[in-house]
């Protein structure tokens, strides 16, 4: 089978330059990362690597996909290097990879050296800086004039968002290990609405996702017992362990933001004016640099 790739497969002609010279592939998990990487975060980048999702080289999209890329990749003499989300071992049903919150440790849980499992729970939790959410709150509010005093808020009642998607967490990892999916955010409902409405569904569980909700609330006590006093610190610790998704549909909810905004293209907007790119995948793409040219 030919490496060659079609023209119409590519976007610009920067990923043409890139996949002619067989710059080394990083692998993504989805488009919304690719452009991320590639129109926002790491364009200094764009001389040294080629930003692919993983549906490009593999069938499937997402976290399943990246392993199965990198390796086609690799079969086509290009190098490739796949990122992958924390939320690679919810699906896995690895839970101590899961909520590990020492970084040294969390490391140990990779076996390939081609993979890199980024420590926040999806691509979206890098665009939730705490520094962003006043100015995202002003601009997306949905009534400037009756909801203006959230923008003052956004923090703590980011932070309160969080303890409730940690209340549902042992709920949702049962599901997960009933091979169920479970939807939605549970709406704008409180704390102890969604204790109640957790505990009752998992009384319609196997007893098998019953022990695994007990084994990952035993580890969200130990995360949550480890968080960072300082608030905005907290918030960057958190987003270790919350499900993303579901915490910006939340936030939509809690600092009435308008439906009409993007909020991927407003948070990374605000991202790209300030020059701000996630530290700890700079620091991935410059050690993948040192590794490349070391090869």
């Amino acid at each position: 089978m030919s490496n060659v790739a079609s023209f119409d497969e590519f976007e610009t002609d920067l990923e043409i330059d890139a996949h002619s010279r067989g710059l080394p592939r990083i692998i993504l998990e989805g488009a919304t990362d690719v452009w991320l990487f590639r129109d926002i975060w790491f364009t200094n980048y764009l001389a040294k690597f080629e930003f692919v999702s993983a549906s490009r080289l593999a069938d499937g999209d997402g976290c399943t996909a990246v392993p199965a890329a990198v390796q086609k990749s690799w079969e086509e003499e290009i190098p490739a290097f796949g990122i992958l989300d924390r939320d690679v071992y919810f699906r896995r049903k690895v839970w101590d990879a899961l909520y590990e919150p020492e970084e040294i440790r969390f490391r140990t849980f990779e076996a390939d050296g081609n993979l890199f499992v980024s420590e926040l729970w999806e691509i979206e939790a890098h665009l939730i800086l705490p520094e962003l959410l006043t100015p995202w709150v002003i601009g997306c509010s949905r009534d400037p004039i009756r909801f203006g005093h959230l923008a003052g808020d956004a923090l703590q009642r980011a932070l309160a968002q969080c303890d409730i998607l940690f209340e549902a967490a042992p709920y949702l990892a049962a599901m997960h290990s009933d091979g169920k999916a479970a939807t939605g955010s549970f709406g704008e409902l409180p704390l102890e609405e969604v204790r109640q409405i957790c505990a009752n569904r998992l009384l319609g569980l196997s007893a098998e996702a019953n022990e695994q909700a007990q084994l990952v609330a035993n580890f969200v006590v130990h995360v949550r017992a480890s968080a960072p006093a300082e608030p905005a610190a907290r918030l960057r610790y958190y987003l270790k362990f919350i499900d993303t998704k579901r915490l910006l549909d939340r936030l939509r909810n809690a600092l009435r933001l308008t439906t009409n905004h993007n909020n991927h293209q407003m948070l990374a907007g605000f991202m790209r004016q300030g020059a701000t790119e996630p530290e700890e995948l700079k620091r991935h793409l410059a050690h993948l640099i040192e590794r490349v040219g070391s090869a």
